[in-house]
Formats: C-alpha cells, structure tokens, sequence
C-alpha cells in the first residue's frame, strides 16, 4: 500500500515566505506615508476650522472698534500674532493691550468656543490690518506632521516632516 504524504516542501514554503517578506517591504513605507498624509490632512482641516474662527472673532474686534482711535482699540491697527499651546494663550503685536494676558484670555475663549478641540490642539495665528494671514497647526507643540491654511501644507516644501517647536513657525505664506 502506498501512502501519498500531504503537505508543502520546504522549497515551497521558502518561496511563500520570500514573497510575503517582499510584499511586507513594499506596503510598510506605502502605509506609513498614508498614515503620515492622514495627520497633515487633519491638521490642515484644523487650520482652516480656527483661521474661520479667527476671522469672525477679529472682524468682531474691528466692527468694535471701528470708531475708536488706535490708543484705545484693543487690537490697535489690527496687526498681532496669536499663539496657543493647548493651553494658554499668548498674543504679541503693535498694540499695547494685544500683549496683555486680559486680550489673550479673551481672544483664546473667543475662538477656542467655535473650535472644540482646543485642547489637543497647538496653533499659531497671523493677523495683519483685522484680516487673519495665515494659521498653522499640530496636535501637540512639537509634532511633526503640521497643518496650515489658506497654504495646504502638502503645497509647501516639505516642512511637515522637520521637527521644530511651533514658536519658530513662520506663519507668512
């Protein structure tokens, strides 16, 4: 009686598990950057969501203030520098009430009420003459994956994957 044994060679198993191994090596990196892209997406709809908010909270300032002069506005002649760190706020600009802890509280509560995760969220954002310029964002203060609007990150060089503090951002596109 002869009994037919059943199974793969080793040959053949060699063979299987080298073209796993090449197909592992082709698709890691491909769903790296995938993952990578996904975070610069997310952070660029942020960007858009807070540069919205920010807008809406500035043009309240100047609709204000459109009667006072430049000593007594809040905001001056429109043209300061916001930054959040998930926390706190910071402002700096011409004016002398931009720099106050008082106008960063508020402005940081203004736009942080119509963009829910303020939280998780570091940005910085430029105004100049009440019309916001620029937001960038990340998910924390020293993420790598960054966002921006109105420039898409992906439309600028590359910046998203050095490592940087949010501080030294540059927000003029």
């Amino acid at each position: 009686m002869n009994k037919k044994l059943k199974g793969f060679t080793l040959m053949e198993l060699i063979v299987v598990l080298a073209i796993i191994g090449i197909l592992t090596a082709i698709f890691i990196p491909s769903w790296m950057n995938w993952i990578a892209m996904s975070k610069v997406r997310k952070q660029n709809n942020n960007a858009r969501v807070i540069f919205n908010a920010a807008q809406t909270v500035v043009q309240d300032y100047k609709f204000r203030e459109r009667k006072l002069d430049d000593s007594s506005k809040s905001v001056g002649n429109g043209n300061f520098y916001f930054y959040w760190d998930g926390h706190n706020g910071v402002a700096s600009g011409d004016a002398t009430n931009v720099g106050s802890a008082e106008f960063a509280t508020s402005f940081a509560n203004q736009v942080n009420r119509m963009y829910g995760d303020a939280p998780e969220t570091a940005y910085r954002i430029y105004v100049n003459n009440y019309m916001v310029q620029s937001v960038v964002a990340a998910s924390g203060n020293t993420n790598r994956n960054k966002g921006s609007y109105p420039t898409k990150q992906k439309e600028r060089n590359s910046v998203s994957v050095q490592n940087f503090d949010m501080n030294s951002i540059v927000l003029n596109p």
